[in-house]
């Protein structure tokens, strides 16, 4: 006889039971970069001087003068736009036109429409790009570059290919700059759950029967991309809105346009925030300062998100007669109820159920880079090469000057309670009996613990870095919570209550007569058992004049 196989999938016996948390993290954390400017002097000149020669301003490349303003002056709008569509078609090559034309290449391209007629374009690629991108056209662009705009190509948070138009040439002085670039994670869990507002109230008569319908704010593709927030629901919509928020955010328009020449030719996104610090004042507020008003400007953002997200988070309660059927992608749940009692009216409560989000913003990672405004002065570098960055473009008599500021400035970071942690470290690396020094990242975790409110629940938990902002955020769900309550009104006369009064006695003792017989004959089934005569005989006796037709056979075996 065959053996019976094992199982493909079995329990562990030594194994432990799984343990149902509420702590666990959303999957939805974001990355973004705060840059600090570092000013070493108010003056330009002593500015400067903290510089090498060759990256002084006076020395930093000339800004190329072959911008699309100057190429299309003498251009007529059909000249040029024949011109842009080529570029485009060929993968946006032509940087008098394209900010970043290397990042098109071969793999994004203008190609004509399937199955149309006449000149209908689309953008194409082997990487997604976003609607925007994919329905441009060459009109669009040459009226932008007549206006002295060019097309800039980058990678949303979303993580698609868009675009945004930025001027031909810097809005700004070229000065050189070193910047700390720090890297956040904006990290959300899940807080309390509970009713939130009323939505609907009804009532049914005594006896009444009706027909309820609840539908969910989901029932349209508008209405989902209106609702959809980067919390709970990460779509590209609310990444371009989470963007737009925390842009409105920042005061300082020229700091915006810098961050955008900063990665002008390149595919890195998710820039949060650009403030500056000043090395002569030492160690005071300087980057904390910056770093605390780049902390409030994201929970800004945040919280304005999320407002809008979940004031158009409507759920709709019907109450209707009739059935009726719609297409779509509309959710609707359909009972039918009824009042039982006689006499109360039956109240039926509906609220919609909201959820409570703790968002952490914290600081994991930095980067020190060098910058003087123009795309291709830019240099980044891990904190473990700092030393060579600055040996590079900085005087050797200022090198330690601006070392130190640096240090003793990630050496104190300050956190969202007002406390100084430590949030990088010296290290040490020993390659062939040779001794390396340099600074790292601290393998640092803080713990957030949210604020007891009553009626609230205790939470508690750890992320990686230095928390540098805690946000908490309610928004509604399309769960529905109903609550039943009974009228305290009575719709019945006395003659009317007294009938039911007198119904309500006879079921009870209809109720106690079902209960004496199920006594009876449990008890005639026990002497049966027993095979005892003469209580058999007693019982026929008591039995005798109801239950004349009776009769009780015992007999021995």
């Amino acid at each position: 006889m065959a053996q019976p196989s094992e199982p493909m999938i079995k329990l562990d016996p030594n194994g432990t039971a799984p343990i149902l948390s509420y702590n666990v993290p959303e999957p939805t954390s974001y990355s973004g970069r705060n840059f600090i400017e570092l000013k070493f002097d108010d003056k330009d000149e002593e500015h400067d001087k903290y510089f090498k020669e060759a990256f002084r301003k006076k020395n930093a490349p000339s800004i190329s003068k072959s911008t699309s303003k100057t190429v299309t002056k003498n251009v007529d709008t059909q000249t040029l736009r024949s011109s842009v569509l080529s570029s485009m078609k060929a993968g946006f090559n032509n940087s008098s036109f394209f900010s970043n034309a290397k990042l098109g290449g071969s793999s994004l391209y203008l190609a004509k429409k399937k199955d149309t007629e006449g000149e209908s374009y689309e953008v194409r690629s082997n990487t997604p790009v976003s609607d925007k991108l994919a329905k441009i056209d060459a009109d669009e662009v040459t009226q932008n570059i007549q206006a002295g705009m060019k097309l800039h190509i980058y990678t949303n948070m979303f993580g698609t290919k868009d675009y945004k138009y930025i001027p031909q040439e810097p809005q700004y002085e070229i000065k050189p700059h070193i910047y700390i670039v720090e890297t956040y994670q904006l990290t959300t869990r899940l807080g309390d759950y509970g009713a939130g507002k009323v939505i609907k109230t009804f009532s049914l008569l005594p006896g009444e029967k009706t027909k309820i319908s609840v539908k969910s704010y989901r029932k349209t593709t508008i209405d989902s991309k209106q609702t959809s927030s980067i919390l709970d629901s990460f779509t590209e919509e609310s990444a371009d809105d989470f963007e737009s928020s925390l842009q409105e955010e920042q005061s300082d328009k020229q700091n915006s346009a810098k961050t955008t020449e900063y990665f002008v030719e390149g595919e890195a996104s998710a820039n949060w925030g650009w403030g500056s610090a000043s090395v002569k004042a030492g160690f005071k507020e300087s980057s904390n300062s910056s770093r605390e008003q780049f902390s409030k400007n994201v929970s800004n953002a945040v919280s304005k998100h999320s407002n809008k997200a979940s004031a158009k988070r409507d759920v709709q309660v019907n109450t209707s007669y009739e059935v009726k059927e719609e297409t779509g992608e509309e959710t609707s749940l359909e009972r039918e109820i009824q009042n039982i009692n006689l006499s109360r009216t039956l109240n039926f409560v509906f609220r919609q159920m909201n959820q409570e989000y703790i968002t952490i913003l914290h600081l994991v990672d930095v980067r020190i880079a060098f910058f003087n405004g123009l795309p291709e002065s830019r240099i980044e570098v891990p904190l473990s090469s700092m030393d060579d960055l600055l040996d590079k473009v900085l005087e050797p008599t200022k090198k330690d000057e601006v070392r130190n500021y640096i240090v003793n400035q990630l050496k104190k970071v300050r956190d969202v309670k007002g406390d100084y942690i430590k949030f990088i470290e010296d290290a040490k690396d020993e390659v062939e009996g040779i001794t390396q020094e340099y600074f790292r990242v601290s393998n640092t975790e803080q713990g957030y613990e949210k604020p007891i409110i009553a009626g609230s629940s205790p939470l508690k938990f750890k992320v990686k870095g230095v928390i540098t902002s805690a946000i908490l955020s309610v928004m509604r769900t399309e769960g529905v919570i109903v609550e039943a309550m009974l009228g305290e009104g009575l719709a019945l006369d006395s003659y009317a209550t007294q009938l039911q009064e007198l119904e309500v006695e006879k079921k009870k003792h209809e109720v106690i007569k079902l209960k004496a017989e199920a006594e009876r004959a449990e008890l005639i089934n026990k002497i049966a058992k027993e095979g005892n005569k003469e209580k058999a005989e007693i019982l026929k006796s008591l039995l005798h004049e109801c239950c004349n037709d009776t009769s009780i056979n015992i007999n021995k075996t």
